[in-house]
């Protein structure tokens, strides 16, 4: 079984929006919804938990009202909640349904990802054979798409969605390469939104015109 750990504690600062980051409205729903459902839809993910913080309260209500478990984090930015939150969950302080303690975490700024994307990854984690495994996608698939990333490592751009063992000790990992839109499209400016729209747009008219 896996748990899936929304992380929607981080401040908005490159919005520019007075609105919380996970809450940023996309097509009348906000960004977390999407994520939140895809983790619905997914057949891996038996459990969930969204991680927010003193920079999120308006999402921790949100979520709240759909009765999910939620994880006060320090807000200190990714890295550092993560660690926390681990930490946490490695001690027992939050009871999950998890008994293989896998752990998926997705950033709350992935509106396109599915369940079935999230399937694909987990399938391919079990299969892997180590402990941990970050996405991501090649620096050149940005480039053919005229997408900025948000941070580079090599050729390779992270895509914010990670799986690891629920134990606080560094793990080896190993690194899933996918050429998938929805996990390079993060939403971290208005540029981001620009790009967003464009691809609901084409969507919609491939649709249209088949």
């Amino acid at each position: 079984m896996v748990t899936a750990i929304i992380m929607a504690g981080g401040k908005a600062t490159r919005m520019g929006f007075k609105v919380e980051k996970p809450l940023i409205p996309i097509r009348g729903k906000p960004m977390i919804q999407y994520v939140y459902e895809a983790i619905q839809s997914s057949r891996e993910v038996h459990d969930l938990v969204v991680a927010t913080s003193k920079n999120t309260p308006l999402t921790t209500d949100f979520v709240l009202k759909y009765g999910l478990k939620v994880i006060d984090t320090p807000g200190e930015g990714y890295v550092n909640d993560l660690g926390f939150l681990i930490n946490k969950l490695s001690n027992g302080n939050l009871k999950t349904n998890n008994r293989d303690n896998i752990l998926l975490t997705i950033t709350a700024d992935l509106p396109l990802i599915t369940g079935k994307i999230l399937d694909e990854v987990i399938t391919e984690y079990k299969n892997c054979g180590k402990p941990a495994m970050c996405v991501a996608v090649p620096l050149e698939f940005f480039m053919q798409y005229n997408l900025k990333p948000d941070m580079i490592m090599g050729d390779m751009v992270p895509s914010g969605l990670n799986i690891l063992r629920r134990n606080n000790t560094q793990q080896d990992e190993d690194v899933l390469e996918l050429r998938k839109f929805e996990l390079a499209l993060n939403i971290n400016s208005p540029e981001d939104l620009i790009s967003l729209e464009k691809y609901f747009e084409f969507k919609s008219f491939k649709q249209a015109i088949k």
